[in-house]
């Protein structure tokens, strides 16, 4: 087996991450706050009575099926659709919302739970495969590195 192939895929599977956070971070832009507004604090709700009696095994099993019904709700409201099956649990947590299937049309790589699920074979936006996420996502952060900076970012090595 040549080292090509297998080289390529590992720099895939290092890459995707990378590109991944800065994706998260441009689809979840406008989930911040505005300047001079107040933020709320998360609500966390400690476990008592019922759930905390139960196994470890049980409390996990009890907490995914409360997530897909989240995710579920998010959906039927329009404000998730992941673009990994299973969908990820990264945007329902964090931002409360996922909308990792149209970045991926439009941009490039989601979220960094959706982006390792297009790595480990699992996305499904069809006409799109991890390699030309890695590429898109790398064009997007050319560009905006490029645009922030105002210079374009170094060629990057031709491998023959």
């Amino acid at each position: 087996m040549s080292s090509k192939p297998l080289a390529r895929l590992l720099g895939l599977t290092l890459a995707l991450p990378l590109f991944a956070c800065a994706a998260y971070q441009a689809q979840h832009q406008a989930a911040k706050p505005r300047a001079g507004s107040q933020e709320a604090a998360p609500v966390t709700v400690s476990s008592t009575g019922e759930f905390s009696e139960l196994r470890t095994d049980l409390q996990i099993a009890r907490v995914k099926g409360e997530l897909n019904e989240i995710r579920n709700a998010l959906a039927q409201q329009g404000a998730y659709s992941c673009c990994i099956d299973p969908p990820c649990t990264q945007c329902a947590l964090r931002p409360g919302e996922c909308h990792c299937r149209d970045v991926v049309r439009k941009h490039g790589a989601a979220c960094g739970e959706c982006t390792h699920g297009w790595v480990e074979g699992r996305g499904i936006v069809e006409g799109v495969d991890a390699k030309e996420l890695v590429e898109r996502s790398r064009r997007a952060e050319d560009e905006a590195i490029e645009k922030k900076s105002g210079e374009a970012p170094p060629p990057e090595p031709q491998h023959h």
